[in-house]
C-alpha cells in the first residue's frame, strides 16, 4: 500500500478547499449534533462526528484523494465539506457535498463540487463520478442537476434505506 499526505489546497471564486483543521472539526461536530445532519445519518454525538472527520481525513492517507474542507476565502469561516468519499466497502468513489445551513442557498455547494470534481478528473483520472442522494434531499438533488448529473434511480448502499445514484458528466462534458 502506498501512503499519501493530506489534502492539497484548491481555490474557487469565493472558496478555499483544503485539509481539515480544528475550526473545521468543531464546525462539523456542531453540525452533526443537529437534525440538519439527517442525510448523513445524524444527529450524532461529538464522538461519532469526530470519527467521521477522522475517516474523511484518513482517505487522503490511504487513497491519495478524499474530501476537502471548505472555507469562505474572505473570512476563513468553515462552510462545509466537499469532495470524493470512497470508503473501503464501496466499489466506486462518490462526489459528495455538505454545506452547513447558514451557508446554504449561496451556490457554495455547486462551486465547491465543481472544483473538487474537476480536480478529481484532472488529478486522479476518474471517469464519470456518481453521487448518492436521499430522495428526500431536494437541495442536494438541485445541486446535482446544476452539476449536470443525471438521476439513474434507486441504489442500495451501506445505509438502511434506498438512495438515488446520480451520474455526473465525464471530463469531456463538464458542467
Amino acid at each position: 500500500m502506498r501512503f499519501h499526505n493530506g489534502a492539497p489546497t484548491l481555490q474557487s471564486g469565493r472558496l478555499t478547499l483544503g485539509p481539515v483543521n480544528d475550526a473545521h472539526c468543531a464546525a462539523f461536530i456542531a453540525f452533526c449534533a443537529t437534525d440538519t445532519s439527517r442525510f448523513l445519518g445524524g444527529p450524532s454525538d461529538s464522538e461519532d462526528a469526530w470519527v467521521g472527520v477522522a475517516m474523511q481525513a484518513g482517505q487522503w492517507t490511504l487513497r491519495g484523494y478524499g474530501t476537502f474542507w471548505v472555507s469562505e476565502t474572505a473570512t476563513a469561516t468553515p462552510v462545509g465539506r466537499v469532495g470524493i468519499f470512497h470508503p473501503g466497502w464501496r466499489s466506486e468513489p462518490e462526489l459528495s457535498w455538505v454545506i452547513y445551513p447558514a451557508f446554504q442557498g449561496r451556490g457554495f455547494a455547486t462551486e465547491a463540487a465543481l472544483a473538487a470534481r474537476d480536480w478529481a478528473y484532472e488529478t486522479c483520472g476518474f471517469g464519470p463520478l456518481m453521487s448518492l442522494i436521499d430522495p428526500a434531499n431536494s437541495a442536494s438533488e438541485r445541486v446535482a442537476r446544476r452539476l449536470g448529473a443525471a438521476n439513474q434511480g434507486p441504489h442500495r448502499t451501506d445505509v438502511p434505506h434506498s438512495v438515488n445514484r446520480w451520474r455526473h458528466p465525464g471530463r469531456e462534458a463538464r458542467a
